[in-house]
């Protein structure tokens, strides 16, 4: 089955098309391009999403300073702050940003992250 899309659009399409779900047709799609067995990227998705959520929670139970002491509570801030009813952004954008927050400070003080999409831009996608 090809799997192949350069689009969202094409990757809608290719779910609609074959009745699966976006997740779905990406592990299949990274089956097919890395030449590996289901069971092994399920087990490499699983680590990665552990490693999301224990960056992406860790420094809101113990804040971590940076290399360079630049960085280091603001995730804790953030979470307080929502705490207090305070936010403005609205309860999800509110915990995305705290833990896409929490990320960044795992990776400015050369914790482990998942560089997702990149290591500049890591706290996105847990976030």
């Amino acid at each position: 089955m090809n799997m192949d899309f350069k689009s969202a659009k094409e990757l809608l399409d290719l779910c609609e098309e074959n009745q699966l779900p976006i997740s779905e047709v990406m592990r299949q799609r990274e089956c097919l391009l890395g030449e590996t067995p289901r069971d092994a990227v399920d087990h490499r998705m699983a680590k990665a999403w552990e490693i999301m959520r224990a960056s992406a929670t860790q420094p809101l139970k113990k804040p971590i300073k940076s290399m360079g002491g630049l960085i280091g509570g603001e995730a804790k801030k953030l979470e307080t702050h929502y705490n207090k009813k305070k936010n403005i952004c609205g309860d999800v954008l509110q915990k995305a940003m705290t833990y896409a927050m929490a990320v960044l400070e795992v990776n400015a003080s050369m914790g482990l992250i998942v560089a997702a999409p990149t290591a500049g831009s890591a706290g996105v996608v847990p976030g």
